[in-house]
């Protein structure tokens, strides 16, 4: 019993440094439908941000493929057509996790 009480309060410790020295975000990204089936994620400049999509119509799932390990450059999703896709991001400020709008995929 009190391996498991010091063990949930060193995660707690943990838990709550990291949120206390996290940054608030300067901004949300920005998705932006481009031509053949990609919407363009424009992040915040110097902030880190993990982001993806989901859609009912294939492929139901995507990413960028470097997204979360560079900084400075737009994030790219790749969908069907005309798809409805729901963006959702990650990031190192707050709001740690973002949902953003639903996006019609470019024709």
């Amino acid at each position: 019993m009190k391996t498991a009480l010091r063990t949930a309060a060193l995660t707690g410790a943990v838990l709550a440094t990291g949120l206390l020295t996290a940054q608030t975000a300067s901004a949300t990204p920005v998705p932006t439908p481009e031509p053949g089936g990609v919407i363009r994620i424009d992040v915040p400049e110097n902030e880190w941000w993990n982001c993806g999509g989901w859609s009912l119509q294939p492929p139901f799932v995507g990413s960028d493929p470097v997204t979360g390990m560079v900084t400075n450059r737009p994030l790219y999703l790749h969908f069907t057509p005309g798809a409805d896709v729901w963006v959702f991001c990650t990031g190192t400020g707050f709001p740690v996790v973002y949902y953003g709008p639903i996006v019609k995929a470019g024709a």
